[in-house]
């Protein structure tokens, strides 16, 4: 309902104004009407983005070879938890599309020595985190290997004056970004908009919780989330002693090009980076969908190191593609579903209520309240007009037992309140949410 500059500048400061998700969202809805699936459609489209950048990124570092090809190519994709935020109206996937975008341009950028590459990433960088604020420490992460970039290309040239203009042009679009997002980030400060993030430490509440996540409630390997995160963090350093050996056989003129390096660096500075975040600014861990863009930046150091085993040992670069290739297919067929996104599972039941209240209405307006976890969605048909049927009730974060509505839909722990005043209408998902109709 606001225009393109209010958006912008964050009339809400609630962190779910993804702004280039919502400008993007308004600009499909303008043209395909106030659908569900015109909402969804910007992240869906950006799924193709996503692919793209997985597939360049495998066919640069495995272009003769298939089965490592494939097996990164699939793990990089077939994550059920990232899938979902390519079927929801929020910034998640997009952002994570640019953010694979711009790491497949940086990669290219140092390994063929490219500057237009490295500036186009940096435009991916800022956009992805324009569509979530989360990437921002991935904004940075890019900026740091810009300027390795930089310092890289004088060593080569001995241009000091080129240096500088190359510098002096990344603090210029950096600083010109940072104006632009000066007013969203301030009201999300001054408000405490980062109070929905958590505080136990980077390894419980971001490696944990991602893996948790991606897991997707799957039993197919039966080890505690605690033993993944890890092996993942004990393969980080592997990697970084890697790379250290690299740097051992090439000067670092050279060494600075192996993919190795690129992956390696870009994940750890941005690790860093958002380490130095919770540290300065007080702010709390990522965790959970705010995690998510570890993965794909993961995976990206996974390719890079099989790409260098592959230089001298084939097999185990064999070995491990096919149980890389085996386990996503396998992980995704056994997770995959069709009603309901990890995230927000508990608005599974959102067309079955509406349909029971329709077919109930007798061609009357009916009042229904929420839980709150509950209300955003139904006020999305609500507000677009797609239940003439329904009158919504006001947002309330709390259980509202004096309230005069013909039904109430909640969470089964909240019916203790309202037993009273309500009957069970129906259950759903074994009980564990219940549509109420009012007493009389």
């Amino acid at each position: 309902n606001y225009n393109v500059w209010e958006i912008m500048m964050y009339p809400d400061p609630w962190p779910g104004n993804h702004i280039l998700n919502t400008l993007l969202t308004k600009l499909s809805m303008n043209i395909f009407g106030q659908e569900q699936w015109a909402a969804r459609l910007p992240n869906a489209l950006f799924f193709v983005l996503y692919f793209y950048a997985a597939y360049h990124i495998c066919l640069q570092l495995f272009k003769n070879d298939l089965l490592p090809f494939l097996g990164c190519l699939t793990f990089f994709i077939f994550n059920p938890f990232l899938l979902d935020f390519f079927s929801v109206c929020r910034g998640y996937g997009m952002s994570n599309a640019l953010m694979l975008c711009s790491s497949m341009l940086l990669l290219k950028g140092f390994m063929v020595q490219e500057w237009r590459a490295v500036w186009w990433s940096l435009a991916f960088a800022v956009l992805a985190s324009y569509a979530n604020f989360t990437l921002l420490i991935y904004w940075c992460a890019v900026t740091a290997m810009i300027a390795i970039f930089a310092w890289n290309d004088y060593l080569n040239h001995k241009n000091i004056k080129q240096f500088y203009t190359k510098i002096a042009i990344l603090a210029g679009i950096d600083l010109i970004y940072l104006l632009l997002i000066y007013t969203p980030i301030h009201k999300m400060q001054s408000t405490d908009q980062f109070e929905y993030w958590q505080s136990n430490g980077f390894f419980k509440d971001t490696i944990i919780s991602l893996i948790e996540n991606s897991r997707y409630g799957s039993k197919m390997i039966d080890i505690p989330h605690e033993y993944f995160a890890i092996i993942s963090v004990l393969f980080f350093f592997i990697a970084g002693a890697f790379m250290m050996y690299h740097w051992g056989r090439y000067t670092w003129k050279e060494a600075v090009k192996t993919p190795v390096f690129v992956a390696f660096s870009l994940l750890a500075l941005t690790v860093f980076v958002n380490i130095m975040q919770t540290i300065i600014l007080k702010t709390p861990n990522l965790t959970t969908r705010t995690a998510l863009s570890f993965y794909p930046l993961f995976v990206l150091l996974i390719s890079a190191v099989l790409y260098h085993i592959q230089q001298s040992k084939n097999l185990i670069t064999q070995i491990v593609s096919s149980l890389l290739l085996i386990f996503s297919v396998w992980h995704l067929a056994r997770t995959v579903t069709y009603d309901r996104v990890r995230e927000w599972w508990y608005d599974a039941n959102t067309f079955q209520v509406l349909e029971i209240l329709k077919n109930n209405s007798n061609n009357n307006a009916i009042s229904l309240q929420t839980g709150w976890h509950f209300h955003r969605s139904f006020d999305f048909y609500f507000q677009t007009g797609k239940t003439p049927y329904l009158k919504l009730a006001e947002y309330n974060k709390n259980i509202d037992a004096i309230g005069n509505y013909d039904y109430y839909y909640v969470f089964e722990s909240d019916y203790p309140l309202l037993q009273n005043q309500y009957d069970v209408v129906e259950k759903f998902d074994g009980g564990s949410r219940l549509l109420l109709k009012r007493k009389n």
